[in-house]
């Protein structure tokens, strides 16, 4: 009798196991295909680096060597007030051609909306302007399509007070951002076409939903010092919202940075000439004239008005200004060179198992020497993600990546 049930039990146990793994090929198919048609543009699972073009110190075969064949950076804006094509976006152009010519294709961020209130002099989400916003998405794409292997509409936009400045509210970043998809559509041919949110961005997603038509991809940055959990569950949420295939546009980890001691966060706030917080809070506007002046921008597109500067400065971006990182944030491993190749080590392999996953793009190759967003050289939020030095020199992530991909392709 005992020995009947088992047997009836092991049964039960494995048809259900079979009707499981039916039903989960079922529910992941959809998935397959989107990321199959994406595959079929890109020439395959899309393994890429996000570096700006200016950092970059031209070692091709290295890349190569990594086993990337992508490489992901910002589009300057096209023109100068007097119309004629920028200096910048002329030299992005040609290091575009010096990466098609060694088969590394090009994933060019279009222009963030407070570029075109800068150079271009106009609000890009005003009614009548809305043919000159689509007219610089068409530009880029005609003019660039020979160098490159696809356009991301702006950055990370759900980021209102940052890349969605001045815009003010998602709604508008949205329509900015569905305005140029729907132009490049007609036009695009086989460049891949899409934008992207920072970490999972329901809410700015759920808006785009006119637009998903228009899109081959849907793109997402993350970085999260946790469990791979993290990641695989915003990824397969963003694609359940959005039905298109996802492209993890940066995940990296900081090589570098610890906790500050009250000792160390005292010394910074006397070099400034001030003994405490309260002491900078109260004198804020002369305070914040002595920082560098990436940190005074990025403060007042937070608020135009000094009293909320304190707030900015102390607690929003507190790990910027005392150039530490929360002990919180340790978890598996540690921010040091070591600690970076593991985290890829961990992570990179469980990510390439996710269905809906198009490809991976690691920030960054290399390096930074300031933080670009507090101007800071020692602030490793922003200067200790790459898999090489500041010098050029590999770390161990870059080992570690290049192991993931390579056991990866030999796998495929």
């Amino acid at each position: 009798m005992h020995s009947g049930f088992i047997k009836a039990l092991q049964s039960f146990l494995l048809i259900f196991s079979m009707l499981f793994s039916r039903i989960g090929v079922l529910i992941e198919y959809p998935a397959v295909k989107a990321v199959e048609a994406l595959h079929e543009k890109t020439g395959g699972y899309v393994f890429g680096i996000t570096e700006p073009f200016d950092t970059f110190d031209g070692d091709y075969d290295r890349l190569h060597m990594l086993g990337t064949d992508w490489i992901r950076s910002e589009i300057p804006y096209p023109f100068t007030a007097s119309g004629q094509l920028s200096d910048g976006y002329l030299a992005f152009k040609q290091s575009c051609a010096s990466f098609a010519a060694r088969g590394i294709k090009v994933l060019g961020i279009t222009p963030v909306p407070r570029y075109f209130f800068a150079f271009g002099g106009f609000d890009p989400v005003a009614p009548e302007n809305y043919q000159k916003t689509k007219d610089v998405a068409v530009f880029l794409c005609n003019d660039l399509r020979d160098v490159i292997g696809g356009l991301q509409v702006a950055n990370e936009l759900n980021l209102t007070e940052t890349f969605g400045y001045p815009l003010g509210s998602e709604e508008d970043c949205v329509l900015f951002t569905g305005l140029q998809l729907e132009a490049l559509y007609d036009i695009k041919g086989d460049l891949i076409v899409g934008y992207n949110t920072s970490s999972t961005g329901e809410r700015f997603h759920k808006l785009m939903a006119p637009y998903y038509k228009y899109c081959d991809y849907v793109g997402t940055d993350m970085y999260y010092s946790g469990i791979a959990l993290d990641y695989t569950s915003r990824i397969r949420k963003i694609h359940r919202i959005t039905k298109l295939p996802v492209l993890l546009l940066e995940v990296g980890y900081k090589g570098a940075g610890a906790p500050k001691t009250d000792a160390e966060r005292l010394a910074i706030l006397q070099s400034y000439g001030y003994d405490s917080e309260a002491s900078a809070r109260a004198d804020i506007e002369n305070f914040a004239a002595k920082l560098p002046a990436n940190f005074q921008m990025h403060l007042r597109m937070g608020s135009e008005d000094p009293a909320d500067w304190g707030d900015l400065l102390f607690d929003t971006h507190r790990g910027h200004f005392y150039r530490e990182i929360s002990g919180k944030l340790y978890k598996k491993c540690a921010h040091t060179p070591d600690g970076q190749a593991a985290y890829f080590r961990d992570l990179l392999p469980k990510l390439l198992r996710l269905k809906c996953l198009a490809g991976i793009m690691v920030f960054r190759y290399k390096d930074a020497r300031e933080c670009w967003f507090c101007g800071f050289p020692d602030c490793p939020h922003e200067t200790s993600f790459g898999l090489v030095d500041a010098n050029g020199c590999e770390k161990p992530a870059y080992y570690a990546v290049q192991e993931v991909v390579a056991a990866y392709r030999s796998a495929a």
